[in-house]
């Protein structure tokens, strides 16, 4: 996975147009009978995100680190690693048709590669940006997913942002499976010009964490509490 990251962290850096990157922490109590639950007691996380377009398309990709002192379920590993890899090709700029300020703004050919401890997945697919009144942002993909050591599926993800406030924002995305549906959502006040900060942004808030396995019939429903740099 780090190679494919730095790889393509790499190439999109001759071709950027607008970038964002971000460090998160997070820490609440995962006890529950999913894969991403631990065994007993809480879960801390580090995220770290970046988002970035150019001519041709956008990539946005992070890196999760979980840890767990009394381990993860199902593994008595304490330690976790998981990456996505998210790059879009704008269908519309490669046929130079102009975007729309109609509901549907612009088309893409959209690809996502996943890779955590034992697992891997690579997804085929086309997305959208929607104009949706209200939101900053409104993205929606569709993808085969091709698994490995797991039956292929289809997938649905939706991400979206809105400005609340001066000081507050929302943000979050949402995954649906044939076998699970996972949403995250993040509710978040500006805390920077609180504390004199001038570069960048540093937010405090809470994430919403909600995950639903089909086939077990299991779930975990948390409220994290976090911390958002962002430059």
């Amino acid at each position: 996975m780090k190679y494919t990251l730095l790889l393509s962290t790499l190439i999109a850096s001759h071709l950027c147009a607008f970038s964002t990157t971000n460090i998160q922490y997070l820490y609440g109590d995962f006890e529950g009978a999913t894969f991403l639950d631990t065994q007993s007691g809480a879960k801390q996380t580090v995220t770290a995100e970046h988002y970035r377009t150019w001519e041709y398309g956008d990539l946005f990709m992070f890196a999760d680190y979980a840890y767990a002192k009394k381990g993860l379920q199902f593994t008595n590993l304490k330690n976790d690693l998981y990456g996505e890899f998210s790059p879009r090709i704008s269908l519309n700029k490669i046929a130079n048709i102009p975007t729309s300020d109609g509901i549907v703004k612009e088309w893409y050919g959209a690809y996502q590669h996943n890779r955590g401890d034992g697992y891997r997945a690579d997804l085929y697919g086309i997305g959208t940006d929607l104009n949706i009144p209200g939101f900053d942002v409104f993205g929606v993909n569709g993808y085969r997913k091709i698994c490995y050591r797991m039956n292929d599926t289809y997938q649905l993800s939706l991400n979206y942002a809105a400005t609340l406030s001066d000081r507050w924002h929302f943000e979050g995305f949402s995954d649906w499976t044939t076998v699970d549906f996972l949403t995250q959502n993040q509710l978040l006040f500006n805390l920077s010009p609180s504390v004199g900060i001038h570069a960048g942004k540093l937010e405090v808030g809470t994430e919403w964490h909600y995950y639903h396995e089909n086939s077990y019939h299991t779930d975990n429903d948390v409220f994290q509490a976090m911390m958002k740099y962002t430059w």
